[in-house]
């Protein structure tokens, strides 16, 4: 086991070189999001993560960008979402992937398992392009994939919940209103 392996994720990112005036409520708000997969692990669910973390990230005034696009990781390409502050890449559902794979979550660009930036390509263009699961998350406005994604307490009241954690008091109601033209920014390079 290497001294790496000893280390808490929580820790090694907060090691991890991020400029930012709000470096402590992204890392706060992306070890909230960790917590809650664990705690409800849902495997393929990047569209859905992704879309939580960023209410909550712009709920505390964080400017970040909802991505989508392909990701490409030793010749193989799958369809993702993920968060990008500054150019940077948070991607907690990277942890549970839809085909079976764990993964270290990814902060700041950085793999948090190895410390070093990620080896994966985000926003690759494969021969195929965005699969039909992709294609209708694009189509469908934010509100309604938020109001129709299946999560035991609905997915709105969960961003409620996990903003309680943030000490963040928001009301359903007003998400909703506030953030029903929330478009999906398409990332290819």
């Amino acid at each position: 086991m290497t001294a790496i392996q000893n280390k808490s994720y929580r820790l090694i990112a907060s090691e991890i070189p991020l400029e930012h005036e709000k470096r402590e409520r992204i890392h706060e708000t992306f070890f909230v999001m960790c917590d809650y997969l664990k705690e409800r692990p849902n495997a393929g669910a990047c569209h859905l993560l992704s879309s939580i973390m960023y209410v909550l990230l712009k709920e505390q005034g964080i400017e970040c960008d909802l991505c989508i696009g392909e990701v490409k990781e030793n010749n193989y390409f799958f369809d993702h979402s993920w968060i990008e502050i500054d150019g940077k890449v948070f991607d907690v559902a990277i942890q549970m992937t839809l085909d079976g794979r764990r993964n270290p979550p990814v902060f700041a660009s950085y793999d948090l398992g190895s410390t070093t930036t990620t080896n994966r390509e985000y926003g690759m263009s494969s021969p195929g392009g965005l699969d039909s699961v992709a294609q209708k998350v694009l189509r469908v406005s934010f509100d309604r994939y938020i109001s129709e994604a299946e999560l035991k307490d609905g997915t709105w009241k969960t961003i409620r919940k996990l903003g309680r954690n943030l000490k963040l008091r928001l009301e359903v109601s007003e998400l909703k209103e506030k953030y029903k033209d929330t478009q999906r920014k398409v990332v290819v390079k």
